[in-house]
């Protein structure tokens, strides 16, 4: 009970302000706490955890306590007497060297000019490893040069002095910065000049190669490495001019000490991940030598080297590429528990964030890829071949596993989604014209009036005179309809060009007219319209009587006077019939 009693009146001193009259609103607040709820505050910081309180102005330490007062724990102390220090210091009127101490039962009192700084209490001597006398002479001496260095640094003197020094800071920084930038243009031209001499030697020794290959590679490390180092000069001159400041050093200090802490950390984490770095370097070397085996296998297949049956040359790039990406897939798989930060719930909400795009977004990318694949083993066309996938006609030009490209005759090149091609119909001319060649035909309707076997005649030397069109097979005809008012041939020829199928139309038509005119033999369609009597029955004759007679014209004329300006003949007894317009 007696050392709660003496607890709460160093309390009452400490908190007093210079006049001595009433405590802080901060530390009435406290004690109010602490007065309503003791037990709380006992409860919450045990006296043998809590932690000393260092005493900083202007970045400096200046003291340290260690007993908690009341519910003043030894932070909340330190802060109040770095307070009523700063203070001080600010009021000129009292000299630093008023500061003195003066003992009491329980404690030691530092005062100035009658104003208590602070109490040493025993066990903050206690704390100290020393007297408590001779504590509180050490707490007055640092107090008394704390005041005089603040005074000294918040004068105008060594303000101008600091911005002297932060000019100055600042001009070494440009002069480095401007070094650095001369390093980058000097070491980058000659990196670049070496590898454009190098890749234009004919004969590549071991350096010149190494060169190109490690050549970009710096690049690419110089200029991360020269903008760490821009930020790193940027980080250390804002620190330092602001540690020329009093006003500004702790958070000068402040600062540096966040970056040396976010270093070690980052330290310490890259040095407990190397167990799992190597795993995950194991990994990625036996992925990389089983897709170097599976390239070499499937190369040797391609050349015809290795064959398998029933296994085309064809398929053994596409089928490489699919295995890679499975053996990617599987190394992604296995090291995902071994990457950085691949526990934390961030990672895991991207993952699934991720996810979930490609399920919502990539339905039509992943339908034309299982169509590619698909595609690929059904064999359907090859690169080269002239096909026609829908309405379009031309060459495969690249095939993908989620598009193909045509180049058409006029020289446009189509790309159509392996969906769209894996649903619809696909016309491959080039596969029989590599074999016997590919039929392409034409139709041409001629009067009946021409003899057929002439017609066929024509025709065919017409074929045979047309460029990339086959002797053997020879060209054939077909007489496919017998219509009202002509016959319809049709022309078929071999050929094994197919891409040039658009001059061969062009020159068969050519020929054909020709051939024709050569022979006399007219190319058209006649249409023929006949008039009958439409007075005489329409019926076989066999069905009509011998007594029938066929009745005569009949004409009725009527005015049309309800119409007003003309009469209106009417005449029955005509009726053409069999009647079509020319064409």
């Amino acid at each position: 009970m007696k050392r709660l009693v003496i607890n709460v009146c160093v309390v009452l001193i400490i908190c007093l302000p210079q006049t001595g009259c009433t405590l802080s609103a901060m530390d009435q607040q406290q004690s109010s706490t602490s007065t309503n709820n003791p037990s709380a505050s006992e409860q919450d910081i045990p006296e043998e955890v809590i932690p000393s309180g260092q005493v900083f102005v202007d970045g400096r330490p200046v003291l340290m306590v260690y007993e908690p007062v009341a519910s003043l724990t030894p932070k909340a102390r330190a802060q109040g007497i770095e307070r009523r220090i700063v203070a001080l210091a600010r009021d000129t009127n009292i000299p630093a060297e008023s500061v003195r101490i003066q003992p009491r039962d329980a404690w030691t009192e530092i005062l100035a000019d009658n104003t208590v700084i602070m109490a040493v209490t025993d066990a903050d001597a206690k704390g100290a490893g020393k007297s408590r006398q001779l504590l509180a002479l050490e707490d007055a001496e640092s107090i008394r040069r704390t005041i005089q260095t603040y005074r000294q640094e918040h004068s105008w003197r060594m303000i101008l002095r600091a911005i002297l020094k932060t000019a100055v800071v600042v001009l070494v920084l440009l002069v480095i910065l401007w070094l650095v930038r001369w390093c980058r243009f000097f070491f980058r031209v000659r990196i670049k000049e070496r590898i454009q001499k190098s890749a234009k030697l004919e004969e590549k020794p071991v350096w010149h190669l190494s060169i190109a290959y490690i050549g970009p590679m710096m690049l690419a490390v110089g200029t991360f490495l020269r903008w760490v180092l821009i930020l790193g000069l940027f980080e250390a001159t804002l620190t330092i001019s602001l540690s020329f400041y009093s006003s500004t050093r702790a958070v000068s200090l402040t600062v540096t000490r966040w970056i040396f802490a976010q270093l070690e950390m980052l330290g310490e984490s890259a040095v407990n991940y190397l167990p799992s770095l190597l795993v995950v370097a194991v990994i990625a070397i036996v992925t990389n030598y089983a897709i170097r085996l599976v390239r070499l296998i499937f190369s040797q297949i391609r050349k015809g080297d290795l064959e398998i049956p029933g296994f085309y040359p064809d398929w053994a790039e596409p089928t490489a590429k699919l295995i890679r990406i499975l053996l990617i897939v599987l190394a992604l798989i296995v090291a995902f528990p071994y990457l950085p930060g691949a526990a934390s719930p961030a990672f895991r909400g991207i993952s699934i964030f991720v996810g979930v795009l490609l399920s919502l977004g990539s339905s039509s990318a992943v339908a034309s890829a299982i169509a590619g694949v698909i595609l690929t083993y059904m064999r359907s066309f090859l690169v080269g071949d002239w096909v026609q996938i829908g309405d379009t006609m031309g060459e495969v030009v690249e095939r993908t596993l989620l598009v193909t490209r045509l180049l058409t005759p006029k020289a446009e090149v189509i790309t159509i989604p392996n969906s769209t091609v894996m649903s619809g119909s696909v016309k491959n001319y080039s596969t029989e014209a590599r074999k016997a060649g590919v039929i392409f035909y034409t139709a041409v309707t001629i009067s009946f009036e021409a003899p057929w076997r002439t017609v066929h005649q024509l025709l065919t030397s017409a074929a045979l005179a047309t460029e990339h069109v086959l002797r053997q097979p020879a060209p054939f005809v077909l007489q496919r309809s017998l219509d009202d008012f002509y016959v319809t041939y049709e022309l078929n020829a071999y050929t094994d060009t197919p891409r040039e199928v658009l001059n061969i139309y062009s020159d068969l038509h050519r020929n054909v007219q020709d051939k024709f005119n050569e022979a006399g033999v007219e190319i058209c369609s006649p249409h023929f319209s006949s008039l009958r009597d439409g007075n005489t029955i329409a019926i076989p004759e066999q069905y009509i009587k011998p007594d029938y007679k066929a009745p005569a014209f009949r004409m009725n004329l009527a005015d049309a006077e309800n119409n007003g300006a003309h009469r209106a003949t009417s005449i029955s007894g005509i009726s053409p019939t069999n009647e079509s317009p020319k064409r």
